[in-house]
């Protein structure tokens, strides 16, 4: 009888510890894959940085140019009023 108890218990022993190595090779694999979603996400955001900064960019540009096609006009007026 005791052997069959301590047969149990190693059996039980060794399943558990199959158990546990599972919950550990799970555990790395959640953490890889949160790794890369937070990669890719990081880099998502990235993107929206660059292409907002690309229309700020723009905006200031053509706004620059409207600015300087004004001043021209103004001045191309004040010329032919004189």
């Amino acid at each position: 009888m005791d052997k069959q108890m301590l047969d149990l218990l190693t059996e039980m022993n060794t399943e558990l510890k199959g158990v546990k190595s599972d919950i550990h090779s799970l555990k790395s694999e959640m953490h890889n894959r949160f790794d890369t979603i937070e990669a890719k996400l990081e880099g998502i955001g990235g993107q929206f940085e660059l292409t907002n900064e690309s229309r700020i960019n723009e905006m200031d540009f053509i706004v620059d140019k409207v600015n300087k096609m004004e001043k021209e006009i103004y001045i191309l007026k004040n010329r032919n009023s004189n």
